[in-house]
């Protein structure tokens, strides 16, 4: 591909526009974001079928082909999945909690992990076995671990910042699913 050809222009405007208010946004209250989120859910639970039957409809097949599982999976119920995600940790911080329970976060070989999926009663009935954890930088302690979680949401705000995330378009819910990367993330890997 001649990336010369392809005009920016409108990602640049977009990415602008946006980036001019990443402060307001970061000031945004806890309790908004949580009513926002709240109210977003049922949005979505309500445009649920439309939202899968029109990637459906972009891939070629009807919705109700057994095809129209992955719409359904990719588009509504992830986001759906990620904004009772974020609504659980939220009302956990309103409520004077960790983000994180003091049990999820472990030391071991000099490394910390934090174990954030599953997360509630319902994640593990839903997603029996399946797991994920955090890996932090091998000098972050558990303690630090701790104290850091969702700094930006406890009234430790971090600098605002802005990412273009393009995808190919065939995952509905990728770009809500982005909705938060702090500035302060790296990629270490685990340990082998």
């Amino acid at each position: 591909m001649n990336t010369s050809a392809l005009d920016t222009s409108f990602l640049d405007r977009t990415v602008a526009h946006v980036r001019g208010s990443a402060e307001s946004w970061s000031a945004t209250p806890l309790a908004e974001r949580i009513a926002l989120l709240e109210r977003l859910l049922p949005r979505v639970v309500s445009r649920a079928a439309g939202l899968a039957a029109a990637g459906a409809r972009t891939k070629g097949y009807a919705s109700g082909s057994p095809w129209a599982a992955e719409d359904w999976i990719g588009g509504p119920w992830a986001l759906a999945q990620n904004t009772a995600a974020y609504l659980h940790v939220l009302r956990r911080i309103a409520a004077g909690k960790d983000p994180v329970g003091a049990k999820a976060v472990h030391e071991e070989d000099g490394r910390t992990r934090v174990d954030v999926f599953p997360a509630t009663g319902w994640d593990a009935l839903l997603f029996n076995g399946f797991t994920a954890q955090v890996w932090m930088r091998p000098v972050t302690t558990a303690e630090q671990a701790r104290a850091r979680a969702a700094d930006e949401y406890r009234g430790r705000p971090g600098r605002p910042a802005v990412a273009l995330v393009l995808g190919a378009g065939n995952v509905a819910a990728i770009t809500a699913l982005f909705g938060h990367v702090s500035s302060k993330v790296e990629r270490v890997p685990p340990p082998t």
